[in-house]
């Protein structure tokens, strides 16, 4: 089934279009994607049991997923919010910590399901009268997309294969359960400490003027290789207010302005420290070196 080109076809434009808002913000993390297969789907249909899934009712709505696994905790929030903005969100599975369940401890889900374009929604629908029309008709014009952090994504893919799928394994074990979940626990305790130790990384790199170590370990983005203007580095060695109010720029408001815009251009250091001087600081020995092609996209697509 995961051979069928119209399947192929849905999958790529979807992923070719999650890359390409990722590349744009440059979010470090991996992207896998697949086609539900045939036996994988059957397999799920049979264990929702008979009616679950109708023509006329509830379908499947995953038959194209993605998961994005990112290098830092605080860049799963970031992805979840640009993608729902992108796209018509039609189910979600947003766990968040609340009063009423601040006690329990339990893995954190964050799946988004979206609608495919009209395009891929015409595709699809074809699909419905090919030889596996019946499958077809139960399958929704939805895609998933799945966000986990690095560290936790082992945790997840054991979970789902060997819990999810055949919980009475586990119906009179309780312990077990509970230490599998506390595992999760210990990697979400990490997920945060790899957080706050690039923090302090970044805090000893503005003290010591190493400026391109300081901006690559406090907004952690694919930057290019291209260094740092000398004469930027001159006004950061000799204006240590500028340096500062650099470093104590927030880092998730700064990427979700840039998400919000259609602004498109290299993540270099240089340009790194121009878009955040146009957004947050406004220094005029910055400015002036601002070149105009760069501050004429800034002015159509960050317009303040």
């Amino acid at each position: 089934m995961n051979n069928n080109p119209g399947l192929k076809s849905i999958l790529k434009n979807i992923q070719d279009e999650i890359l390409a808002e990722i590349g744009r913000i440059g979010i470090h993390c991996r992207i896998h994607a697949r086609i539900k297969e045939f036996d994988s789907l059957k397999e799920k249909i049979d264990r929702k049991g008979k009616n679950y899934y109708s023509k006329e009712g509830k379908k499947v709505q995953d038959i194209c997923g993605f998961r994005i696994t990112t290098y830092f905790i605080e860049d799963v929030k970031l992805l979840w919010d640009i993608f729902e903005r992108k796209y018509e969100k039609v189910d979600e599975a947003n766990d968040v910590i609340t009063q009423e369940n601040k006690e329990v401890f339990k893995p954190v889900h964050k799946n988004l399901v979206c609608r495919m374009t009209d395009t891929d929604s015409k595709t699809l629908q074809e699909l419905s009268y090919s030889n596996n029309g019946d499958i077809y008709s139960l399958i929704d014009n939805t895609f998933e997309i799945q966000l986990r952090t690095t560290l936790s994504e082992g945790w997840h893919e054991i979970d789902h294969v060997l819990r999810y799928k055949c919980k009475s394994d586990w119906d009179d074990f309780l312990d077990e359960w509970r230490m599998l979940n506390g595992i999760y626990a210990t990697l979400e305790t990490s997920d945060s400490a790899l957080k706050s130790l690039f923090d302090d990384l970044s805090y000893k790199h503005y003290k010591n003027h190493n400026w391109e170590a300081m901006l690559r370990t406090k907004f952690r983005l694919k930057i290019t290789k291209e260094p740092l203007d000398n004469r930027i580095c001159d006004i950061l060695n000799s204006d240590n207010e500028l340096a500062k109010q650099i470093f104590r720029v927030d880092r998730q408001g700064f990427i979700e302005r840039v998400a919000l815009s259609k602004l498109h251009i290299p993540i270099s250091f240089n340009n790194l420290i121009y878009t955040l001087n146009y957004l947050k600081i406004n220094n005029s020995a910055i400015e002036k070196l601002l070149p105009q092609i760069i501050k004429t996209d800034f002015d159509e697509y960050l317009g303040k």
